[in-house]
């Protein structure tokens, strides 16, 4: 996704772990190299093998705690970098980080899919540039959620977790600009206005139960689109299947 970038202040950004490093924004290499399990990996290309007789394999390490119902999945290694992913029942925030242990990016996200932050760094591990989704979208997620509500759509969470079967595409709710999300929206003209979309997800429309795609102005909240799942259809020439709408509003 294009990013619309916003520069604040050096700020810092939630870090779980088990971790002594000081500096939060740093992974602390000394702490995973201790505690994770350890595998030797070489890579050739874009390959990974485990065995590697011509050439050096190197450490890598994998390492998944879980405090305070917060799930911390670290992985990586010198070659490829780190990768921290921390989840909980509300949020789940992927940091990468460089060979060094400096964090290189971050983003964090709804479990129901929307960005909530995004977040560049420097190559001293200072933040540089971070984008606050909070502060662009006047109409905000609890406006989201109370529209919702009323619709009586599902917004169990655990329903937005499941992993859905092939004739049933994974329910989402996203936001950002609505030129990232072209190829979602062919029905609108809309260029670099701010949406959110609500995907596939169950709900009452009209009096009518259904899964539904609806697309709301980020600001206002208006209502610019939405659309009934019917099933799926092929796509061109035959390869592939898509989901198919039949749109609802406008008319």
């Amino acid at each position: 996704m294009k990013r619309l970038i916003i520069v604040f202040l050096s700020i810092g950004i939630l870090s779980c772990n088990g971790q002594n490093n000081k500096n939060k924004n740093m992974l602390d290499l000394e702490y995973l190299k201790k505690n994770a399990t350890i595998s030797d990996i070489s890579y050739n290309g874009a390959v990974s093998s485990t065995d590697n007789p011509n050439g050096k394999n190197i450490k890598h390490y994998k390492l998944v705690e879980t405090k305070e119902n917060n799930k911390i999945t670290i992985e990586g290694d010198s070659e490829t970098g780190y990768k921290k992913t921390f989840e909980n029942n509300d949020f789940i925030e992927n940091t990468e980080y460089g060979s060094n242990g400096n964090a290189v990016r971050s983003d964090k996200k709804s479990i129901y899919g929307f960005d909530v932050t995004a977040v560049d760094y420097g190559k001293d591990g200072k933040i540089i540039n971070e984008i606050n989704y909070d502060a662009l979208f006047k109409f905000n997620n609890q406006d989201v959620f109370n529209y919702l509500k009323r619709k009586n759509f599902n917004l169990d969470k655990a329903y937005f977790k499941t992993v859905p079967n092939s004739e049933i595409p994974k329910p989402m709710i996203l936001r950002g600009s609505a030129n990232d999300f072209k190829f979602l929206l062919p029905e609108l003209s809309l260029k670099n206005e701010l949406v959110w979309l609500i995907v596939n997800v169950e709900g009452n429309v009209e009096n009518k139960k259904g899964i539904y795609f609806i697309c709301l102005d980020g600001v206002t909240g208006k209502e610019l689109l939405i659309k009934e799942y019917i099933g799926k259809k092929s796509g061109k020439n035959g390869i592939g299947t898509y989901p198919n709408y039949n749109i609802i509003f406008p008319k």
